[in-house]
């Protein structure tokens, strides 16, 4: 799409609406490299293959913490390249992923798999979006992130049952090369024709402000600029660290977890077809996630809202423990998904709050480095404590004190003030 066409469309639509839908469109096309659908491919590796699933867990947190270091290159990456440019080479590169997928059979392939489909899926194309996004909107910032997680509760909601349902029919090999296909028939041309890196690359301003003359435009650009932390800046406030570690702790339990959902709810003596329908319920309370934004994240302190979704996902953890029936089950899910989603939203919105948007890539790419190592520490607990105790309940204890501790840490952060030098 040419720059005039998009002023022209912003005349009486802003066109960083456009901006938040390719972006959740993006969220949703990550899912090859999301756990919620690699797991459900993890029982076939297993029986196919003949591997341990602490092996597999291993090989897979391994993996992620490799991807997970490199995204602060990946941010950095944005800041020099555009968000526009850096979707393209994501998107091409996962979907080259999904074809090498089709055939892998050794353990070194494996790896090299995992590690591509969380570099691809779970850490780029959630970061570039997540980047590009708060670069569009600024007052609607909370509104407009909490549309952009759409993507991946859609993503969470369909692609478990989808991919089962594939692998039923046609088998793991070529379920990999349906995505491979998805990916370069639907989602590569939206990226290419419709991504605007932001608003004052074409004249604009963050909410379709009004700009009323060139003079404008450079005062909001320098205005930007003074407000703006470097990495280096920000990595020096307590704030980036907190937040890290706070935005670490979910995708720790929720990678595990999901991981091994099939064998948690086997061990409740819940089937499998009954379990890929709880495992997409998860996905559900996030569509709710623009009405919480629009009612309550602009009015109530970020650190509060976090306290309390991470008070309620230390009970929600305890009470997994007492499930057995597809009910309770159903219950836990959805406590877990709407908890899930608003910590995920509001550390979204802290980060370009906090920080500033003009150095936003290499910020989230820093802040994401945290949240695939948590990713990756999440399989081995699971993992182990199946193997060495035929069950889940010590490793839920286990995460529910460590979601306590992270709400600690919420009540201690606040906006910091950078320094400037007169």
């Amino acid at each position: 799409m040419t720059r005039s066409l998009a002023l022209r469309i912003n005349k009486t639509f802003f066109y960083g609406w456009i901006i938040l839908f390719v972006s959740a469109v993006s969220y949703f096309f990550s899912s090859p490299g999301q756990t919620y659908s690699i797991s459900v491919f993890i029982d076939s590796y297993i029986a196919d293959f003949g591997y341990s699933r602490t092996l597999i867990s291993s090989i897979y947190s391994f993996a992620t913490v490799l991807s997970g270091l490199t995204m602060i290159f990946v941010g950095r990456a944005v800041d020099r390249l555009g968000a526009k440019h850096m979707l393209l080479i994501a998107g091409s590169l996962l979907a080259l992923t999904c074809i090498f997928n089709s055939f892998i059979f050794t353990i070194p392939m494996i790896f090299i798999s995992f590690f591509l489909l969380r570099f691809c899926g779970q850490g780029s194309l959630t970061l570039i979006p997540g980047s590009l996004v708060p670069q569009w909107f600024s007052k609607k910032r909370a509104l407009a992130l909490s549309l952009l997680t759409l993507g991946t509760m859609l993503g969470n909601l369909v692609i478990p049952y989808f991919n089962h349902t594939l692998i039923r029919h046609i088998g793991w090999n070529k379920t990999w090369l349906v995505w491979a296909g998805a990916l370069v028939v639907l989602y590569l041309p939206l990226a290419w024709f419709f991504v605007i890196n932001k608003p004052e690359d074409i004249g604009l301003l963050p909410d379709n402000e009004t700009v009323e003359d060139e003079a404008h435009l450079s005062a909001n650009l320098e205005k930007l600029q003074k407000e703006s932390f470097h990495l280096s800046e920000a990595s020096k406030t307590k704030e980036f660290w907190f937040i890290g570690i706070i935005s670490m702790i979910l995708p720790l339990i929720t990678t595990g977890m999901m991981f091994h959902f099939y064998s948690i709810m086997r061990t409740k003596g819940i089937d499998d077809n009954a379990t890929s329908i709880i495992m997409g319920l998860i996905a559900l309370p996030g569509f709710i996630m623009p009405i919480i934004a629009g009612t309550i994240m602009e009015r109530v302190q970020p650190k509060r809202i976090l306290f309390v979704s991470l008070m309620l996902v230390t009970i929600d953890l305890l009470f997994i423990n007492m499930v057995h029936t597809v009910p309770a089950a159903i219950v836990f899910i959805l406590i877990y998904g709407i908890s899930n989603s608003v910590v995920m939203v509001i550390t979204n919105v802290i980060w370009a709050n906090y920080f500033g948007r003009l150095h936003l890539g290499s910020i989230r790419g820093a802040a994401t480095v945290f949240i695939v190592i948590g990713s990756a520490l999440g399989t081995i607990p699971f993992g182990l404590s199946y193997d060495l105790t035929g069950d889940y309940f010590i490793v839920f204890v286990f995460m529910a004190i460590l979601t306590l501790l992270s709400a600690i840490l919420s009540g201690l952060i606040k906006k910091p003030e950078k320094n400037v030098e007169a």
